[in-house]
């Protein structure tokens, strides 16, 4: 019997090491722009998102956006967007991805109120669709596509 991980891999997808943590959220690293972060993988979140403070931290050239951020635990929010950046999770990359900035203050409140680090930003379904990502959560692991399979 095949498993999952040398099913996909045949496939053409890679596997990333997920962290749970004490919210049931799920974490993975990801670089933008070749800088390492920490993200919430969030396949609720429409788009991938980065902290408004973080936007020298990644070199990403934002600009206003119309677009309003919300979330199950607060109103509408000022966005920014940052377009044109390299985005990579393990052997998966996007070179021309989008990303939207707001604050993400509350988030990293929350979060340190259970005794976890703050992150960086939020995976959202935006990569999640592009990577074809599979999640597998019994064994925290995420499968994204890199290639078509041979």
């Amino acid at each position: 019997m095949t498993t999952l991980y040398k099913h996909l891999l045949s496939k053409g997808y890679c596997r990333v090491r997920l962290t749970l943590i004490n919210t049931n959220h799920f974490l993975v690293k990801a670089s933008i722009n070749k800088i390492s972060g920490v993200f919430i993988l969030d396949t609720g979140a429409s788009a991938t998102c980065v902290d408004l403070e973080q936007t020298r931290h990644f070199e990403l050239q934002s600009e206003p956006s119309s677009e309003k951020a919300s979330s199950a635990s607060t109103t509408e929010m000022h966005t920014e967007i940052a377009t044109q950046n390299h985005l990579q999770i393990s052997k998966w990359s996007s070179k021309n991805k989008s990303i939207v900035l707001f604050d993400m203050q509350a988030v990293n409140e929350a979060l340190t109120l259970q005794d976890n680090d703050p992150v960086h930003g939020i995976i959202g379904a935006d990569v999640l669709k592009s990577g074809q990502a599979i999640i597998d959560y019994k064994n925290h692991w995420l499968y994204m596509k890199t290639k078509t399979a041979s």
